[in-house]
């Protein structure tokens, strides 16, 4: 099997977690200075220093912008801490908000605008900041699946879970230049984010042993092959189908509010010193994609933008679901998937919220799939890949199929 993504986890990471020379402060400042930033906050979760840096700033009712083709967890924090989530459309191009949508979005009670860097592409920063700065609002940055990245606004995050540009089994990342905030932010995480049940502490290692095996190509068969037949391809597509008619929902994870532990931080630490061939090792895989994909019928293949982190590689499929092409491609032995298969201001529990429609971030959700791409890659596996996309679009278009 072909895997959408795997972390990259070395028999050197897996021992370095062994050894106590680091510790979480460690990781932070190595990120803070990575992210050209003065101060860093590790959590369990990077949406856990979302609602961290909410409740810290003590806002009820605000209205907090946000891409409405984004992560359901981000609109998920704002109504959770009791603001209220405004919609912009984005741009089919890079999945990323339309900056001239923006400004007509904002409101007298505007006082957040979250610039989402979706799938790695570099977002529209420096015209965001500066309408930030006209109208007095913080920019938040999401760089979950960015990195590395510097920070640009006047906070940013970074997500270190599987999927993510680096593993750190899971967790994230807060940066900023600003030490009233990050003081504010730093003593609500450590007074109400601080706990670490003996339950948990038992669960992160036995994940950490979990993924390190997983990462392994016979293993990682093994269990995606059980998988699979435990999770068909219907219950998959179900699944998609409830996105699309806005049923599909998350919640805060019951472990949003403990703690980052010291093994991950020096986990983390091992993998900062192959980010930046990580990064480059996407960008090579995403040439190859696009130079094999091109002019495929009924496929718009990944922009190439000078700074993507193509985390993942995405792609936009016409008719996805109708043609069943996630099944299809199981079928030949490729793992595919569609990350965000909705847009944000479809799912029922946002509809209170929206106040006009999204064209384009309702047609990511449709047509968006994430084909394979991570380390475990090269260019004979991406050419595979995609012989099987233009087999599975050509029988699609076929009269008989």
């Amino acid at each position: 099997m072909i895997a959408k993504t795997r972390p990259d986890v070395s028999l050197l990471d897996l021992l370095s977690v062994m050894l106590p020379l680091a510790d979480r402060q460690a990781f932070e400042e190595a990120v803070a200075t990575r992210a050209g930033a003065r101060y860093a906050l590790a959590f369990t979760y990077a949406h856990a220093g979302f609602y961290a840096l909410l409740k810290a700033l003590g806002w009820s009712g605000a209205d907090i912008v946000l891409p409405a083709y984004t992560c359901d967890i981000m609109p998920e924090v704002v109504v959770a801490t009791g603001n209220r989530p405004v919609f912009v459309d984005i741009d089919l191009a890079d999945f990323n908000m339309r900056a001239e949508a923006l400004k007509p979005a904002l409101t007298p009670g505007t006082r957040m605008i979250v610039a989402t860097h979706m799938f790695g592409y570099p977002t529209q920063v420096s015209a965001m900041r500066a309408l930030a700065a006209e109208r007095g609002l913080l920019l938040v940055e999401d760089a979950a699946l960015s990195f590395p990245g510097r920070l640009q606004g006047d906070v940013g995050f970074f997500s270190f879970g599987p999927g993510k540009p680096l593993f750190t089994l899971r967790g994230g990342v807060m940066v900023t230049n600003d030490a009233a905030l990050y003081e504010t932010i730093k003593s609500h995480r450590d007074a109400a984010m601080g706990r670490l049940p003996r339950k948990e502490w038992l669960k992160r290692w036995m994940l950490l042993g979990y993924h390190y095996l997983m990462s392994k190509g016979p293993l990682f068969d093994a269990a995606m092959r059980l998988k699979l037949a435990r999770d068909s391809s219907q219950q998959a597509e179900r699944r998609s189908q409830a996105a699309m008619n806005g049923d599909w929902g998350q919640s805060l994870p019951d472990d949003y509010a403990t703690r980052y532990m010291n093994f991950q931080a020096r986990l983390g630490l091992r993998q900062l010193r192959k980010a930046d061939a990580l990064a480059a090792r996407r960008r090579a895989l995403a040439e190859v994609y696009n130079d094999a994909l091109r002019e495929v019928p009924g496929l718009t293949v990944a922009s190439l933008v000078e700074g993507a982190a193509y985390m993942p590689y995405a792609v936009r499929v016409r008719n996805r679901d109708t043609i069943h092409f996630a099944r299809c491609m199981r079928e030949r032995g490729i793992v595919t998937g569609h990350t965000y298969n909705y847009a944000a201001s479809r799912l029922a529990k946002y509809r209170a919220f929206v106040t006009r429609d999204y064209p384009c971030a309702e047609q990511a959700g449709r047509e968006v799939v994430n084909l394979p791409i991570h380390s475990g890659l090269n260019a004979r596996h991406v050419q595979r890949v995609a012989q099987a996309v233009r087999d599975v679009l050509r029988r699609s278009d076929s009269p008989t199929a």
